[in-house]
C-alpha cells in the first residue's frame, strides 16, 4: 500500500513539473535572459553610431519635433516612434535606449518559442530557439537598439500568425491575414527592407493554400488584399500626418527616394569578403544545426521547410545594399533560428524517452548559445563587464554641460550624435548625424549641405567636437571649411577613444 501511494504520487508530481516548465519556468528564461546578457552594454554610450540618431530623434520628439522636420534621417520613423516610448517611460536618454533593446529581444524570443511550437515541435524546441536568438544578437552589432532589433518582434508575431493559416485545415481566415500583415506593417514602419521577407511568407502561405485546395484564385485574391492592407496601413498613416503639416515632400524623399540612390554612395562600407566573413564565424553553428533537419521525420521537414523562403528572403535582404555591415544579418537570425531548433529536436529523436529529448534539444541549443556568449563576455571580465571602463561619448557630453551656457551651441563635426541626448542639448542643424552634414552621405538629404554646413559654423558653435581618426568620413571640402573655422578656437580636451583621441575645441 505504501509503495502504490508513492508510486501514484510521483505520478501526479511529473506533470505539475512538466506544467510548470511549460507555462512559466521556460517563458520566463527567455523573458529575462536578454536583460541579462544585454547588460554589458548597459552603460555603453555608443554600441552602433545609428542608435545615437534614432535617440536624437526620440529627444526631439518628445519636444514637439518630428523626424525629417527637426532632425533628418533615411530611415522610417519607427525606430525614434519606438525610443520616444521608452524615452517617456524612462527619462534617462541612455537607459531607455538599452531598455528598449533588451526588451525587443525578449519578445522575439518568446514569439520564437511559440512560433516553433505551431510549427508541432515541442516547447522544448520552441525554447531552444528563443535561447539561440537571445544570445546570438550579441554579436553581429546585435548589442544596439537597432532597426534589426527592433523590428524583429513584429516580423515573428506576423510570421508566426501566418504559419498557423498555412498549417491549418482550412481556408485562411482574412482577419487573421490582415492583422499578420498589420505586424508586417509595424516591422515595415521600422526599415522597409523587411518588404522582401514579408512578401516571401506570404507566398509560402498562399501556395500551399492554392496547392491543397483549401481556396481557389477568388478567396487567394481577397487574402491578398486584407494582407496588403494591413502591410500599408502604419505607413499609409504616418504619410498622411506628413501630409497634413505640408511635408509629404519630405516624408516621400526621407522613405522613397533615398532607397533608390543609398546603394550607389561611395561610403567605405564592408565589402563580400567581409560580410561572408560575418556569416560563416559567427551563424556557423546554426546552420549546422538547422541541416540536421535531413534526420527529421517527413512530416516535421516539411512544416520546417516552410521557414526556408524567409531564410532565403532575409539573406537577399541582407546582401542587396552592396555594402555588408554586420548587424544586415541579424535579419537572418529569427527563421535561421527556428530551422536550428527544429534541427536539433530532429537530431535528439534517438535520445530514448521523450524528457530525455527534451533535455538533449535544450542541452545542445546551450552548448551553441555558449560560443557568442563568451565572445561578448570573456574579454570584458577583467574590466566587470565593461562597467567600468571609460566611457568617451559621456566624457564628452559632462564636458560640453559644463562649458555651454543656455543658447549655445555644440557641434558634432564627425563624431557620435549620442552625445547630444547625453549633454541635453539641441543639435544646430536637423543633419545631426555628421555623415548627413559634413560627411558622403549628404548627397541623400536633398538638401542645401553646403549651405547648411557654412550657416552651423558661422553662428558661431561655442564647442566643435572633431575626431581625426575620421577624417575619411568627412567630405574634403567640408574638412577644410571646419579645419578653417577651428583657427578661432582652443583645444580644450583630447579624450582617449578606441580609434583615437576625440578632440573638444571652445571658441575663444
Amino acid at each position: 500500500m505504501f509503495v502504490s501511494k508513492t508510486a501514484d504520487h510521483a505520478r501526479t508530481r511529473l506533470p505539475r513539473r512538466r506544467a510548470r516548465w511549460r507555462w512559466i519556468i521556460a517563458p520566463a528564461v527567455l523573458l529575462l535572459l536578454p536583460f541579462l546578457l544585454r547588460s554589458v552594454a548597459l552603460r555603453a554610450s555608443v554600441v552602433d553610431p545609428d542608435e545615437g540618431l534614432y535617440l536624437v530623434q526620440a529627444v526631439a520628439w518628445l519636444k514637439g519635433g518630428w523626424p525629417y522636420l527637426a532632425v533628418w534621417d533615411m530611415h522610417p520613423v519607427g525606430a525614434p516612434a519606438l525610443l520616444t516610448v521608452a524615452l517617456a517611460l524612462v527619462p534617462d536618454p541612455l537607459l531607455a535606449l538599452r531598455l528598449a533593446g533588451m526588451v525587443a529581444v525578449a519578445a522575439t524570443s518568446l514569439l520564437l518559442m511559440r512560433l516553433v511550437v505551431r510549427l508541432g515541435a515541442s516547447r522544448a524546441a520552441g525554447f531552444a530557439a528563443g535561447v539561440l536568438y537571445a544570445a546570438h544578437t550579441l554579436v553581429l552589432g546585435g548589442l544596439a537598439t537597432n532597426t534589426e532589433i527592433l523590428f524583429a518582434p513584429f516580423m515573428v508575431a506576423g510570421a508566426t500568425l501566418l504559419m498557423t493559416e498555412t498549417l491549418a485545415d482550412r481556408a485562411p481566415r482574412p482577419a487573421v491575414v490582415f492583422l499578420a500583415g498589420l505586424w508586417f506593417g509595424l516591422a515595415l514602419w521600422v526599415k522597409q527592407v523587411v518588404g522582401l521577407e514579408a512578401s516571401a511568407l506570404w507566398l509560402t502561405m498562399a501556395g500551399v493554400v492554392l496547392a491543397q485546395r483549401r481556396a481557389g484564385i477568388g478567396g487567394v485574391l481577397v487574402l491578398a488584399l486584407a494582407f496588403a492592407l494591413g502591410c500599408a496601413l502604419p505607413t499609409a498613416m504616418t504619410a498622411g500626418l506628413y501630409a497634413a503639416q505640408g511635408e509629404f515632400a519630405t516624408w516621400w524623399h526621407s522613405n522613397v527616394t533615398v532607397l533608390l540612390n543609398y546603394s550607389a554612395v561611395e561610403d567605405g562600407s564592408p565589402g563580400l569578403r567581409r560580410g561572408t566573413a560575418a556569416v560563416a564565424g559567427f551563424l556557423l553553428w546554426l546552420m549546422a544545426a538547422a541541416g540536421l533537419l535531413v534526420l527529421a521525420r517527413p512530416a516535421s521537414r516539411r512544416r520546417a521547410l516552410l521557414l526556408l523562403p524567409w531564410l532565403g528572403a532575409a539573406a537577399v535582404q541582407a546582401v542587396a545594399p552592396g555594402k555588408y555591415f554586420d548587424h544586415y544579418f541579424l535579419m537572418l537570425l529569427p527563421p535561421l533560428c527556428a530551422l536550428a531548433a527544429l534541427g536539433l529536436e530532429a537530431g535528439a529523436i534517438r535520445a530514448g524517452r521523450r524528457g530525455a529529448r527534451a533535455g538533449a534539444v535544450v542541452v545542445l541549443a546551450a552548448a551553441i548559445a555558449a560560443l557568442p556568449i563568451a565572445t561578448i563576455l570573456v574579454p570584458r571580465l577583467a574590466n566587470g563587464f565593461g562597467w567600468r571602463l571609460a566611457d568617451p561619448p559621456a566624457q564628452v557630453a559632462a564636458l560640453a554641460r559644463a562649458e555651454l551656457a543656455p543658447g549655445e551651441v555644440l557641434f558634432l563635426a564627425n563624431w557620435h550624435p549620442v552625445v547630444y541626448a547625453l549633454a541635453g542639448i539641441d543639435p544646430p542643424s536637423r543633419l545631426a548625424f555628421p555623415t548627413h552634414l559634413a560627411g558622403l552621405h549628404a548627397p541623400l538629404t536633398g538638401m542645401d549641405y553646403e549651405a547648411e554646413l557654412d550657416r552651423v559654423l558661422a553662428i558661431p558653435p561655442r564647442l566643435i567636437v572633431i575626431a581625426p581618426s575620421r577624417w575619411w568620413l568627412v567630405r574634403p571640402e567640408a574638412k577644410a571649411r571646419i579645419e578653417a573655422a577651428l583657427v578661432g578656437y582652443d583645444r580644450i580636451a583630447a579624450i582617449p577613444d578606441g580609434e583615437g583621441p576625440v578632440e573638444v575645441w571652445r571658441r575663444r
